[in-house]
């Protein structure tokens, strides 16, 4: 499991953040597929329909997001933070244009709707800015173990590429997420819901793409406790103890 707990970024204000998403946007991921062979029916029914689920929840125009970071910017007079969550949502976009290379690759159809991206969009939209980021951090944590988990049960090159470029962005993200809940009271209460939720989804995620889990060495003890462990570095993030 990774520690980010001890990074440096922790230590990041909104400004660096720019800074950093700045940087990583002149950095991004070429996909080789000069490597690649072509996939089995067996590999093609493993992996493509998780990839299809999480092309489509990476992508999104962030409107609602966006006009919430505003809010919430003009409230902690921050204007920098608004224009951190631009960027954001643009690196989720490339990662969704990343999949969707690849599946476009195969030949393989995008989703158009998926029942899991809509639940986490009514749900990031009940409340506020913080609403909206905890369920943002809680899907970012499960893509960790969801990305290492592929990678581990694929020989393409491309997709392993694709997964590598996912876990090193992922990772700044939970932080980044993580220091703008630190800027909210969080109670026990709080705490409680956030585990509820990481529960209510891992059960989800399990259940529709175990198979890609228990491929790349995941059992169910191994997904709960990596994903309950990156549910308690970012609660460690954010001041609650």
């Amino acid at each position: 499991m990774i520690n980010f707990t001890e990074s440096k970024m922790n230590q990041f204000t909104y400004k660096d953040w720019i800074v950093w998403f700045a940087h990583n946007d002149r950095e991004r991921l070429t996909i080789d597929f000069s490597e690649e062979k072509e996939l089995s029916d067996k590999e093609i029914r493993l992996y493509f329909p998780s990839i299809r689920e999480f092309q489509k929840g990476e992508g999104s125009d962030g409107a609602y997001l966006l006009k919430a970071a505003g809010r919430f910017a003009d409230q902690i007079k921050a204007g920098e933070y608004r224009e951190a969550m631009e960027w954001f949502v643009k690196e989720e976009n490339y990662h969704s244009a990343y999949l969707r290379k690849f599946l476009d690759y195969y030949h393989i159809d995008v989703k158009n709707s998926s029942f899991l991206d809509h639940v986490f969009r009514k749900l990031r939209q009940i409340g506020g800015i913080k609403c909206e980021v905890t369920v943002l951090v809680t899907a970012e944590m499960i893509a960790l173990t969801y990305y290492d988990a592929l990678a581990k049960s694929t020989d393409s090159p491309a997709l392993k590429s694709i997964c590598e470029q996912m876990l090193k962005d992922e990772i700044p993200h939970i932080m980044f997420q993580s220091h703008t809940l630190s800027l909210f009271k969080n109670s026990k209460k709080d705490n409680l819901l956030r585990v509820l939720l990481m529960e209510g989804t891992l059960l989800f995620v399990w259940g529709a793409f175990h198979r890609v889990y228990l491929s790349g060495g995941y059992g169910f003890g191994r997904f709960l406790k990596e994903n309950l462990g990156y549910l308690r570095q970012s609660v460690y993030l954010t001041g609650s103890r």
